[in-house]
């Protein structure tokens, strides 16, 4: 003949628990999470077990009466102490039996017939329970399909009593029939009023309208030995009894042994589920902070390159207020009258040039300040950037390391600096107007001026002579008009030469004055422009990777959701069958 259990195995909604656990356990498994897969396990073995019914109450509620009532003989001790500091599990056996499992579990074996179908579960006190013996209990709570709690007529509901109920009731939802023991003590009065508050502080605290059995364990125990049937019956253990070991019948007993996994993973899918949405929402708030963050970095950098344009602007001015005082030079000091009095003066036209216009107005100075504000100006800015997304990915990991969660994603510790490379770099490169060199350019002004000199006296010394001659040649004839003309003529040319060598040169240095600042100020907009997106790249990268890592946990957690979702909603379609085969 099939047993209870076996026959309860044959229902199609029994494999499909059992399914439904397999799934859960293994996603727990990939999830990391042992404990809940150790419990799942559990439940999935207990299954195929008995019943398992806990008897839990305070240690002076007379609970260990109630079970030696309930089995028929004194089976666990009973002392006005707590006497029971071990979880007893009372199975069935052909003989009596106690052996220990561990320091807090022993079973003992008793030839009840009942416990062939059912595995009590003795608990210690609920005001004496220590801390490895909480553990063990949360262990079996969540096993039992149904909690028989013994509470006593002279101290109802007490307050370590409604703590544990609360605890049963909420975290693990499981069927809970309360014993009102000792009613031998109260009259019927009393014991209305008792079971009224015991209903009402149940639903007020608890939320549910609990089934309250009435005993005398001590009575109960006492008919049994001596066969008092009266006494039996004033004890109502036999209601107890029943209930317990005969209106537990299959159908009840499917839905139990169902709902109770079903029960459990539903609680354990609700905290999840919780946790899953928190942990959404905080790599949603740490995506989108890195986005600001990254945004903030993407207008600093368009700030930076509009910024160094400034730098491009000063360059033409540099070379535009050189031209000024080239042009005044050339102007005052290229002429006949000056060059010819230079020929007498100490100082010479070079060294005026010079002194003049490259001690005012040189462009080397000017530039080589030029490359050092803007090269400050971006390794200052570019190191600000860093340290701010440094300040800001470690703070976020060191946040998270506080709270246990591993994170990726980092900066190098030490910010590569390449200031002097940079202004080496720009330098080296102002080698193109560094042929405006004062000294090379004083000694082609003075050559030019030397040259035009030169050539002018040549002319005029030409006309001169030309004039003298061809009166000389013509004096029998008088003065000749047409002498005197062509000697003026060639006077008129030497006074052209100087003039015309002073724009050749203006024109000349000019040229190459205009060359340079737009070649340079491209070259030095560009070199700048490389060390920012290099540095910004540098710091995108690192912050594309924390950002990136948190998607992938976000994306993570979501599916891991999702599929908790499924689990869950199968878990609700089965204690929906489960209840309706009750």
């Amino acid at each position: 003949m099939l047993s209870v259990t076996d026959k309860i195995e044959k229902h199609e909604t029994f494999t499909q628990v059992g399914e439904l656990l397999e799934d859960a356990r293994k996603f727990f498994n990939r999830i990391g999470n042992a404990a809940i897969e150790r419990k799942v396990v559990d439940m999935a073995i207990q299954m195929r077990e008995p019943f398992y019914i806990i008897a839990a109450g305070e240690y002076n509620s007379g609970k260990s009466s109630f079970i030696n009532a309930l089995l028929g003989d004194n089976v666990v001790s009973v002392g006005p102490t707590p006497t029971t500091d071990k979880i007893t599990l009372l199975t069935y056996g052909e003989e009596i039996s106690s052996d220990g499992i561990s320091d807090h579990l022993c079973r003992i074996s008793y030839p009840l017939e009942a416990l062939k179908e059912i595995t009590l579960v003795d608990t210690p006190g609920t005001n004496s329970i220590m801390r490895e013996q909480s553990h063990l209990i949360e262990d079996f709570v969540h096993r039992a399909e149904l909690i028989l709690f013994i509470t006593s007529s002279d101290s109802p509901l007490s307050d370590s009593e409604r703590m544990f109920l609360e605890f049963l009731r909420t975290k693990w939802g499981r069927k809970v029939l309360i014993i009102l023991n000792k009613i031998d003590l109260k009259n019927d009065t009393e014991l209305n009023e008792i079971i009224t508050f015991i209903e009402k502080n149940c639903y007020k605290l608890l939320g549910f309208e609990p089934k309250i059995l009435t005993v005398s364990a001590l009575e109960a125990c006492r008919a049994k030995t001596s066969g008092d049937i009266k006494l039996k019956q004033k004890s109502k253990i036999e209601e107890v009894e029943e209930f317990v070991f005969e209106k537990l019948d299959l159908a009840v007993k499917l839905e139990f042994k169902l709902s109770s996994p079903l029960r459990f993973l539903l609680g354990v899918f609700d905290e999840l589920k919780q946790d899953l949405q928190e942990k959404v929402a905080l790599y949603n708030t740490h995506i989108k902070s890195v986005e600001r963050l990254e945004a903030r970095i993407e207008n600093k950098k368009r700030e930076m390159r509009e910024y160094i344009l400034k730098y491009k602007g000063d360059i033409p001015l540099v070379f535009s207020r050189l031209k000024e005082k080239i042009d005044t030079f050339l102007s005052y000091n290229m002429t006949t009258r000056m060059l010819i009095a230079t020929m007498f003066a100490r100082e010479k036209i070079d060294e005026r040039f010079k002194r003049d216009v490259f001690n005012i107005a040189n462009p080397l100075s000017e530039l080589d300040r030029i490359i050092s504000d803007a090269v400050d100006y971006v390794t200052r800015n570019t190191r600000s950037l860093w340290e701010m997304a440094h300040d800001y990915i470690e703070a976020e990991i060191s946040r998270e390391r506080r709270l246990g969660s591993a994170s990726e994603g980092h900066l190098s510790h030490h910010y590569e600096d390449r200031k002097e490379e940079l202004t080496a770099t720009l330098k080296e490169h102002s080698k193109e107007y560094r042929e405006l060199d004062a000294i090379r350019e004083g000694e082609r002004i003075r050559s030019t001026a030397q040259s035009g000199l030169m050539n002018f006296l040549i002319i005029e010394g030409l006309a001169i002579a030309s004039g003298i001659g061809f009166t000389s040649l013509f004096s029998w004839g008088g003065p000749n008009l047409t002498v005197s003309i062509f000697a003026c003529i060639i006077a008129g040319i030497g006074f052209i030469i100087i003039p015309k060598k002073r724009r050749t040169f203006r024109r000349e240095l000019f040229k190459r004055v205009d060359a340079l600042p737009e070649r340079f100020s491209d070259f030095l907009t560009s070199e700048l422009c490389k060390v920012i997106d290099r540095v910004i790249e540098n710091i995108g990268n690192s912050m594309a990777s924390y950002r990136d890592h948190r998607w992938a946990e976000r994306e993570e957690v979501i599916r891991r959701s999702n599929e908790l979702n499924d689990l869950a909603e199968r878990a609700k379609s089965l204690m929906r069958k489960a209840s309706q085969r009750s």
